[in-house]
């Protein structure tokens, strides 16, 4: 019996999933790369291991374009992860503020996590806004239909 080879593993998990029909406003500007800088608002952690299961071979989003950064400056999303709480609402702005032109938002809440919807703060540029958690393929997908435009 002949082992898959690490790259068909990959390609085969990653490509079979099908996209869903989730509400994300078509942005066509950007067509190549997507670079994704995320930000935890204090949300119970669940939503840390979906994004660094992004990262993980298993999804491998470097192959699709998508790539995280260290810094709002040098990306096109921001991913806001769970709801805002008091003390994270002026560094959620000054995040903001910093993404160059033209930036997307995508909210990322749970019903059960405590705090303020961003939603509510009134932030520019919103495109997508989901007040249920999300694994990673469903933010995989979501990420994917940003970049489609």
């Amino acid at each position: 019996m002949k082992p898959w080879t690490i790259y068909g593993i990959s390609k085969r998990i990653t490509e079979s999933f099908k996209k869903t029909e989730q509400p994300v406003e078509r942005i066509s500007i950007f067509k190549k790369s997507l670079h994704v800088f995320p930000i935890d608002v204090s949300n119970d952690n669940s939503l840390n291991f979906e994004i660094s299961a992004l990262a993980s071979p298993q999804y491998n989003i470097h192959r699709f374009g998508i790539f995280f950064t260290d810094s709002p400056r040098h990306a096109d999303i921001l991913l806001v992860l769970g709801k805002v709480s008091e003390k994270m609402i002026e560094p959620l702005k000054e995040t903001v503020n910093q993404m160059p032109e033209p930036f997307g938002v995508v909210i990322i809440e749970d019903e059960d996590d405590v705090g303020i919807s961003a939603k509510d703060l009134g932030l520019k540029n919103v495109v997508g806004y989901f007040n249920k958690k999300l694994d990673a393929e469903n933010i995989l997908s979501v990420l994917l239909n940003i970049m489609e435009g």
